[in-house]
This record gives structure tokens, C-alpha cells and sequence, in this order.
């Protein structure tokens, strides 16, 4: 772990701090390889005394710059908005032109560039769209053949197009064969990103079917015991607080025997909707089975739970569907405090002896039950019977 903090203190001022500016920095220095080496086959000409100092600094200094065009903006996350934020394709030809450059003034250690050229292609491909490389292989040849038809007419002496010809030849022939490959291992690439992304989302779609109800998008039953059964572990270990409320939608199957099941699904998801609303971001709301949900109220107070559940009700009372307007809805909904040595079960069935109760004291109601643990605070009291 030092060594890990060690290397981001290091290297914090060269690749930044932020993970994706990072990650984009590196790739640009992965480019300076093809740069070292050839400022390294440059300088080792001069010093075998066949290029001149001040031609070798032209091109060490024209590297340099090429570099920090195109490192500067990566590193400070100015190209972070852009499709490739890396600048591939235009740092690739700036590269080129340096490579054509410098075959133009090596003479007969020319040849060697079409290896930094190539190399230039390769990097590349790792990073482009098909069809950008296959368009990076053929400027990369237009280049070699025009840096060739310049060196023959500006000195005849060297003969190029009768000594270099073979060389034009398989030197362009291999940049073209490079680029074909280089697009069908592109082509191969974003085939893989793509088919990852359906991946992806085939995961995440078998994820949610596996943890919501299909028609109200709310968590179902299996889900809804899993969070029961945790929230039943955290106050058996901190000792705090849970509820639990059972809702049954009143008179829902006169809806559907008046309106047909389609109306009847749209009251279920505009009631999922108004939960989703209307109770608490750490309140937890699944379809229980047909028309009737539980709530869990994680660290949660009896006459807090028992709020909550009565603004649900409100809102149900006032929503309307748009093409039922004169349609209202209801429900009845039983509350309880899970008790220490309850079961999940034992929770789940006093909460369903507790609905029952508002329903028979007449529905449109959210009815609580008496807490048997005698609390240090005292016990709330609990609502009269009829709707607030």
C-alpha cells in the first residue's frame, strides 16, 4: 500500500489525479517508445559522423514539441468531452510526418523508418475504428511515395528510382498489409466492446427480472425477504428499531371486475409509482403478492413509520387515473415493530393480523399494533381506527 501511495505522490504531476485522466495519459505515453527510438537511431548517426548536429536537433526538438501538443491537453483532461480523448488519430499522423521527415534526411539509413512507421500503425490500431486505420495505412504509404519522388527529384545523383524502387515497393506494399491487419484486429476489437456492452446489459436486465416485480418495477417477494432478514440481523446486533407494513389495496377486485385487468394493472403501477414518491429513499417497497405490498422501515420508530404510511394513503386517495377520472383508490395497511425474538415470519403475520383490522374497521385506513416490548422511552400510543 506505501508503494502504491508512493507511485501516485510520484506520479501524480506527469498522469494526473483523476482515474480516467490517468488512464488517457498512459496511453499517450505509450507513444514514446516510437519517439525514443528514433531520436536514438538520429543521434546514434551522428555519432558515427553520418548526420550533422544541427539536423539532429531539428528533429529532436520537432519531437519534442509533436509530444507536448499532443500530452499537455490529455494530462490537464481538456480532451475529456471528445470521442477519443487520447487524440489517437491525429497524434498518429503528426507522428508520420516526423517519420517522413526524417526519411528524407537519413539518406541510405532511410530504411530504418519504415520500421518507426509501422510501429506508428501499430499503436494505433490498438486505439482507432477500423476504417481510421485502414485511412492511417494509406496516407502512411501516399507519404513514403511522396518523401520518395521528392529525394529523386531533388538529387538525381542518389538514383532512387533505379536503386530504391524494390525498396519503395515492399516498404509501401508492408505499410498497406500492416493497415489491412491493423483493421481486422480493429474490426475484432469492436466487435468484442460491442458484444461486452449486450453482455452487460443482458446482465443488468437478468439482475433486475431476478429482483423486481415485472409489473409494478417494484422489489418482489424474494428480495423483500432477503431485506427483511438483514434488517432482522443489524437489531439483533445494534439493537435498534424496525417496521413493517402489510398494504392491500381496498376493493381491487371490483376494479378489475368493472374496469378489466388492464385498469387494474394500471391502479398497481400508479400506486408503485406514489410509493416510490411518497415513502422515504431508505424505506424498502415490494410487491407482496396480487394487490398487496410490504413496506420495511429500516431503523425505524413505530409513529415515524405509521407518518409515512399515512402520506402514501393521501396520496393514493387523491390520484386518478386519466382515463377512470371519477375511479378512487384506497388501501389498508397494518403496522408493526418487530420484537426482539421475532421471526420473519412472526413479523410478516402480526402485520397481516393488523391490516386485517383496518379492514374491518371499515378500510382507508393505516392501523398499528400495540408494541409488546416495554420501551425505556415508553411505547407509543396508537391511532384511533378511523382515517386522519
Amino acid at each position: 500500500m506505501k508503494a502504491l501511495n508512493w507511485f501516485h505522490a510520484f506520479s501524480g504531476p506527469f498522469l494526473g489525479q483523476e482515474t480516467r485522466v490517468r488512464r488517457h495519459t498512459l496511453l499517450v505515453l505509450a507513444s514514446l517508445p516510437t519517439y525514443l527510438a528514433s531520436l536514438g537511431m538520429i543521434w546514434h548517426l551522428v555519432h558515427l559522423g553520418e548526420l550533422t548536429t544541427p539536423v539532429a536537433w531539428g528533429i529532436t526538438l520537432a519531437s519534442i514539441v509533436t509530444f507536448l501538443v499532443f500530452w499537455l491537453p490529455v494530462r490537464a483532461g481538456l480532451t475529456q468531452r471528445m470521442k477519443d480523448p487520447v487524440l489517437t488519430f491525429p497524434h498518429a499522423l503528426a507522428t508520420l510526418c516526423l517519420c517522413v521527415t526524417a526519411y528524407v534526411m537519413l539518406d541510405e539509413h532511410r530504411v530504418n523508418v519504415l520500421v518507426l512507421m509501422a510501429q506508428v500503425i501499430v499503436v494505433a490500431m490498438l486505439r482507432l475504428r477500423p476504417k481510421q486505420v485502414l485511412g492511417l495505412g494509406v496516407v502512411a504509404t501516399l507519404m513514403l511515395c511522396g518523401a520518395f519522388a521528392w529525394v529523386d527529384w531533388r538529387d538525381t545523383s542518389v538514383g532512387m528510382l533505379t536503386k530504391g524502387v524494390t525498396h519503395l515497393m515492399v516498404g509501401g506494399a508492408s505499410l498497406m498489409l500492416l493497415s489491412l491487419v491493423g483493421k481486422w484486429v480493429s474490426d475484432i476489437r469492436t466487435e468484442i466492446s460491442e458484444q461486452a456492452k449486450e453482455l452487460r446489459k443482458t446482465v443488468l436486465t437478468v439482475r433486475q427480472m431476478a429482483a423486481l416485480d415485472q409489473l409494478t418495477g417494484l422489489l418482489n417477494r424474494r428480495v423483500m425477504l432477503e431485506g427483511l432478514e438483514a434488517e432482522r440481523q443489524l437489531a439483533e446486533r445494534h439493537g435498534t428499531q424496525w417496521c413493517v407494513a402489510l398494504i392491500d389495496l381496498d376493493h381491487f377486485k371490483q376494479v378489475n371486475d368493472r374496469h378489466g385487468h388492464p385498469t387494474g394493472d394500471a391502479v398497481l403501477k400508479g400506486f408503485a409509482d406514489l410509493a416510490r414518491q411518497h415513502l422515504r429513499a431508505v424505506d424498502q417497497v415490494g410487491r407482496w403478492g396480487g394487490e398487496e405490498f410490504l413496506v420495511l422501515f429500516p431503523q425505524t420508530r413505530l409513529n415515524e413509520a405509521h407518518a409515512s404510511l399515512e402520506r402514501l394513503r393521501k396520496a393514493l386517495n387523491a390520484w386518478r387515473l386519466p382515463d377512470h377520472p371519477t375511479l378512487q383508490m384506497s388501501f389498508s395497511a397494518g403496522l408493526v415493530q418487530a420484537e426482539p425474538e421475532d421471526t420473519i415470519d412472526q413479523v410478516v403475520e402480526r402485520a397481516d393480523k393488523t391490516m386485517y383490522q383496518a379492514k374491518a374497521s371499515g378500510r382507508n385506513r393505516s392501523v398499528w399494533a400495540p408494541v409488546l416490548t416495554p420501551s425505556l422511552f415508553g411505547n407509543p400510543v396508537p391511532p384511533p381506527a378511523f382515517p386522519a
